[in-house]
């Protein structure tokens, strides 16, 4: 089985052109974008408050990711968008664009503040339409922690036809709950503390 690459962590102006904004070049014709990165967190947050968080990782963060997720970081810089409903932490949610087979894809994985995974939702896949996963398998992820059983052919059921685009979601959904577990939980979190 080929293993899809892995592509770097994009911040919200990448992200935008990678999703056809700002001017880019149109995205080819089978490409699929579904939401822009402000609907998809409008929909994961209603109502809160989005705070735009970057980390840098230092050696140790980034070897504590990759162990936890068992799957390899794609680039230093990770941000995490926080939502706030008045003082409390609702969750966090971290946007991942890696290639699926030969073209990108564009997840979102929120996780909440137990540690578990609260959606996950394909922002833009440039795959053709066959690999993209559908919503309902994206549920399987729902409420799960980062264990040994959150794999494809484990406790996740693989996407048939598609096993590419099933690993590269669960690496995303992997990473995103180290990257909370690394980042978020593991410090004090205070809204508005440590603002970019």
């Amino acid at each position: 089985m080929e293993r899809g690459r892995r592509l770097p962590v994009l911040g919200a102006t990448a992200v935008g052109l990678a999703l056809g904004a700002g001017g880019a070049a149109p995205p080819p014709a089978a490409a699929a974008v579904l939401m822009t990165q402000a609907q998809a967190l409008a929909q994961a947050f209603p109502g809160a408050r989005v705070e735009r968080r970057a980390f840098v990782l230092t050696e140790a963060q980034t070897a504590a990711i990759q162990a936890r997720a068992k799957a390899k970081a794609g680039s230093r810089l990770v941000t995490a968008y926080l939502a706030w409903h008045g003082g409390a932490l609702a969750g966090a949610a971290f946007f991942d664009t890696r290639e699926v087979r030969t073209m990108p894809g564009t997840f979102m994985i929120v996780v909440a503040p137990d540690t578990t995974v609260a959606r996950v939702d394909v922002l833009a896949f440039f795959e053709p339409s066959e690999y993209r996963p559908p919503a309902r398998w994206l549920g399987l992820f729902g409420g799960r922690r980062l264990d040994d059983g959150l794999w494809p052919r484990r406790d996740i059921r693989n996407l048939s036809g598609a096993t590419l685009s099933s690993r590269a979601v669960t690496e995303a959904v992997r990473l995103a709950l180290a990257s909370y577990e690394v980042l978020v939980a593991g410090e004090p979190v205070a809204a508005g503390a440590g603002k970019p």
